[in-house]
């Protein structure tokens, strides 16, 4: 594979596990906090927002209040917003949550300036779906038989896992760079035992992982955050906005990648990753 060299810097903002709440406390999600995070994007004029997950907190009274109130506060961003599913989000009918966030699918791809973005559905298999093929069938055995990984993370399931294997080949064949998004960890190292990561971690990181083209992954779930490098790739679970109080150095920020790298820098503009490609 050969990258292509026709590529400008891309800049966009992130910012993970908000757990937007209605019934709030000073750690839950101030509608002042997530206002200051818009306007860090916006003053650095980033092309998109990703948002990796656990928008809302799921409440079982308000829940569907707390996805209006937190929608109608990112509508105020002046570029688009790029969501991943995660855990939490599904506190709420999988239909009804893909069309507050004008997603047509719960994984996709989309490409811009030579970058293609991978976006995986970590709860594709969960405790909260039917499984669709008999290999889902035994993943969600395998999980029940083994309660330590958690019920509230899931798996890529079957057919998601063949389109993904479809899109690391085009984004090969088209000399792009991938970057990979999913809500839950995919290494061990990049979490702990409290907060579980993938249910398939070890097969989708591999997968991930033989792409040429693949540069960096990035998650959420694990609020602390984390890092690892795995087969000349780089893994980075974000710090969770919930939890900025605990860890004030990263609340939201912002990723400037390159065909050489991805920096990424804290809402201060300090940078706390830089993550050079192989």
């Amino acid at each position: 594979m050969v990258i292509s060299t026709n590529k400008s810097v891309l800049r966009f903002g992130i910012i993970t596990d908000i757990h937007y709440a209605l019934e709030s406390n000073i750690a839950a999600a101030p509608d002042e906090d997530l206002r200051a995070c818009l306007d860090c994007f916006n003053n650095h004029q980033v092309d998109f927002l990703l948002q990796l997950g656990d928008l809302i907190q799921g409440s079982d009274t308000s829940r569907e209040e707390e996805l209006r109130h937190v929608c109608a506060l990112l509508d105020e961003f002046q570029a688009p917003v790029r969501h991943v599913l995660g855990n939490h989000c599904l506190a709420l009918p999988r239909e009804e949550l893909l069309a507050a966030l004008r997603l047509h699918n719960p994984f996709y791809s989309f490409s811009l300036h030579g970058y293609r973005f991978i976006v995986l559905d970590g709860m594709d298999v969960s405790v909260l779906r039917t499984p669709e093929t008999d290999k889902e069938l035994r993943i969600l055995a395998f999980f029940r038989a083994h309660p330590e990984l958690h019920d509230y993370c899931g798996a890529v399931g079957t057919k998601q896992k063949v389109w993904l294997k479809h899109e690391l080949e085009r984004a090969e064949q088209a000399g792009e760079i991938i970057i990979a998004l999913c809500h839950f960890p995919l290494l061990p190292e990049t979490t702990d035992q409290k907060h579980g990561l993938l249910w398939n971690h070890n097969e989708i990181a591999d997968l991930l992982a033989s792409s040429p083209a693949l540069k960096v992954c990035l998650g959420g779930h694990f609020h602390h955050g984390g890092y690892a490098f795995f087969r000349g790739k780089h893994f980075v679970v974000l710090p969770a906005f919930v939890n900025r109080l605990e860890h004030p150095d990263f609340t939201c920020g912002t990723a400037e990648v390159s065909p050489e790298r991805m920096i990424i820098r804290n809402q201060a503009d300090m940078v706390i990753y830089d993550l050079p490609f192989l």
